[in-house]
């Protein structure tokens, strides 16, 4: 054999010999496992850099202390800061933008060169449509099915998301104030009964919604033992008559004020002041709920602020506003309850014509 043939031969072993160690470590470094979509997928076995699009995706990072592994935000996030993750985070709102909300764009994304691309409420379909573009895994973080996200749903992803981005500590922690809060509201009302019916209006869905737009099993009226008037175990966010509103007739009733200005235009029509609560001026408004999906931590905080509002005895030691801001603190980071209220309004009783 010629030396030059022996030189080739040898140089083609080599580049053999490479390929096998690279395909090698690739799978020794991967990691095997299935979302909670039930989509099969293999990870790298070192995650540094990452995007979350779609409803609450980006929520769950921060809650998890991530975000400082976020490398770009879905356009959204920088036009639309109202979010306490954001107003929490604004170094968020400087990084590149990877898209439009509810998905992103698979050109800007791959830009960035994330490790992993993590989802909320995209299709199967979507996602591996997204995942084939970028040659970038694609998790879900939840099922998929529409409405908003439960307080089972939170723990699912919280742990889900947690094993993956090596954020196990933090989960079981937040996951243990939540409790502790919820405890704390169902151990101070478990023998109180108010005796009323209450309605909780103008929940967001898609966007602003007016006074019709209502939640059945809203956690905190659960929490607190409320007589809610509208229960429905196959529906979460939806819109009622306003037939049924007038006829179910609520003592009291509390208004999100994500959807506070059509609240108002529907206050002004005759039927409805008729009702008893605004007859009997009993109109709070609470911060947003439901906005790119259901934001826990101002759930928390309304519901203090519903407590504070109907059991004044059993809470008169605790201050709904400072137990915002504790809260916030806890969820994402920082105080946030002025901010959310110079946007907002914050807890407040509605002023009617």
């Amino acid at each position: 054999m010629s030396y030059s043939k022996q030189k080739n031969k040898i140089r083609l072993n080599l580049v053999i010999a490479l390929i096998v160690i690279s395909l090698f470590s690739i799978s020794a470094g991967a990691k095997n496992l299935t979302d909670l979509a039930d989509r099969k997928l293999s990870l790298p076995d070192k995650i540094e850099r990452i995007v979350a699009i779609g409803p609450g995706a980006l929520r769950m990072v921060v809650y998890l202390e991530a975000e400082n592994m976020v490398v770009g935000v879905e356009e959204f996030e920088k036009r639309n800061q109202q979010r306490p993750y954001i107003i929490a985070h604004p170094e968020l709102t400087k990084l590149p933008v990877i898209g439009p909300q509810f998905g992103g764009d698979a050109e800007l994304i791959a830009a960035q060169n994330p490790d992993l691309i993590i989802s909320s409420y995209l299709s199967q379909a979507e996602m591996n449509n997204l995942q084939a573009k970028t040659s970038i895994p694609v998790i879900s973080i939840n099922d998929g099915t529409p409405g908003s996200m439960t307080e089972a749903e939170l723990k699912t992803a919280l742990n889900f998301l947690a094993e993956i981005l090596d954020k196990n500590e933090r989960a079981e922690e937040l996951i243990n104030i939540f409790d502790q809060h919820k405890n704390e509201m169902k151990s101070r009302t478990s023998n109180l009964d108010l005796g009323m019916n209450v309605y909780i209006g103008g929940i967001g869905n898609k966007g602003a919604q007016g006074i019709t737009s209502t939640e059945a099993n809203y956690p905190p009226f659960e929490y607190l033992g409320l007589n809610n008037i509208i229960e429905d175990d196959k529906k979460s966010n939806f819109t009622i008559s306003k037939e049924r509103l007038l006829l179910e007739n609520p003592e009291l009733i509390f208004i999100d004020q994500g959807g506070i200005e059509l609240v108002e235009q529907d206050l002004k029509r005759e039927e409805f002041k008729y009702l008893k609560a605004y007859q009997e001026n009993e109109i709070y408004q609470l911060l947003p709920y439901n906005h790119y999906t259901t934001n826990f931590a101002t759930m928390l905080a309304n519901s203090y602020f519903i407590a504070e509002t109907l059991y004044p005895e059993a809470f008169k030691m605790l201050e709904a506003k400072e137990k915002a801001d504790q809260i916030y603190k806890q969820f994402v980071g920082q105080p946030v309850y002025s901010e959310m209220a110079e946007i907002f309004g914050g807890f407040k009783k509605m002023k009617l014509n």
